[in-house]
């Protein structure tokens, strides 16, 4: 009996651990999808999975595929987002809106395409999201091209960002997050990285709140990822050269929302620190963030060069190699005319070079 009961309980836990499994997995699968449909529609979709995955591949590919639910979502974000192959959707939609109008605006893919249609061409476009963008391309450059190429952007790089919402120490709690935004483009190498507007979030990791006059509130921040402009994610903290660049420029607040007490004599901010009283701050909150570790993107180049929309990288015009008769006996011959006192007719020229190609 005591046997029957070791073994049952054990054939429970191990239902309830695949069950947990599977239910993970399914998460992992929802979260994935909810990122690909806001950044393809501005908002996820509601529905059965697999009929919104069909929705995305129709639009991206032009067709469906067969495989299970998470190689067809891999796919997806492959074509979305960069790949081995060449850069994705979204870092040629960004490329375009730059390079026509110098921002990057926000929303899914479909609206933005179809603003950029009616600005360029004068009506909207029908095909899927590549074959749009190629129109595009061709009206905008004349070919099908769009100036987009890898850089690395280096580790500490500086990014000036701004919080999207009121921050608080009487509110706030460990693991709210904190959503955030570019404020200044950031170019690396001629080519830009960061674009402003491009989103992010930090995570609150400690607060503290005013209880007297011996203690004020505190807050303290993680900033760990922004959107780079071919739509990855780069992790980024507050480090030494962030924490410099805020106190050089004032920013007591930007450091108050990491835990930082501010050293410079700008008095603007005092009531960031009054003592017993909670951090109160509206949105808007300037800061720094710098680069956790190198990444390569898709950065849009300011002058030249770019991505044929094949997704092969742009090369030199291969030179074909020249015949052997040409290469071999044509110097001989002008070297031969130009030592002759009196040229000889152009007839007579191309007769010369017939009869030595056929005596050879």
């Amino acid at each position: 009996m005591r046997v029957k009961k070791i073994f049952c309980a054990m054939a429970a836990a191990l239902i309830l651990l695949t069950f947990s499994l599977c239910a993970a997995d399914d998460e992992s699968a929802n979260a994935k999808l909810a990122r690909i449909e806001i950044d393809t529609y501005g908002a996820e979709q509601y529905g059965a999975l697999l009929d919104r995955i069909g929705r995305l591949e129709r639009d991206l590919n032009g067709r469906n595929t067969t495989g299970n639910m998470n190689a067809r979502l891999e796919e997806i974000a492959d074509i979305l987002y960069n790949s081995d192959e060449g850069p994705g959707v979204l870092a040629k939609i960004n490329a375009l809106e730059w390079n026509a109008n110098h921002i990057v605006r926000s929303g899914g893919i479909e609206s933005r395409l179809t603003s950029l249609e009616r600005q360029i061409l004068g009506q909207t476009g029908t095909g899927t999201f590549n074959e749009r963008i190629r129109a595009l391309a061709r009206a905008s450059y004349g070919e099908e091209i769009l100036p987009i190429i890898q850089v690395q952007i280096p580790a500490n790089t500086l990014i000036k960002v701004e919080t999207t919402v009121p921050t608080s120490s009487k509110t706030l709690q460990e693991g709210d997050v904190i959503p955030v935004r570019v404020v200044d483009d950031v170019f690396v190498d001629g080519s830009l990285v960061f674009v402003k507007g491009l989103p992010g979030e930090g995570a609150v990791s400690h607060v503290v709140r005013a209880k007297n006059i011996f203690r004020n509130g505190k807050i303290v921040t993680d900033f760990y990822a922004l959107k780079t402009i071919d739509g990855q994610t780069a992790e980024t903290f507050v480090g030494t050269e962030a924490f410099a660049e805020m106190n050089a420029t004032d920013m007591a607040r930007g450091l108050s929302l990491v835990g930082q007490t501010f050293s410079g004599k700008n008095k603007d901010f005092d009531e960031v620190f009054v003592r017993g009283k909670n951090i109160d701050m509206p949105a808007g909150i300037e800061l720094y963030v710098q680069i956790k570790s190198p990444i390569v993107v898709y950065g849009v180049q300011a002058q030249g060069g770019g991505v044929l929309l094949d997704d092969e990288m742009i090369t030199p015009a291969p030179v074909r190699p020249a015949q052997p008769e040409v290469e071999v006996e044509t110097p001989q011959i002008e070297t031969e005319t130009r030592i002759e006192p009196t040229p000889a007719p152009p007839a007579n020229d191309d007769e010369e070079i017939i009869e030595i190609i056929d005596e050879e």
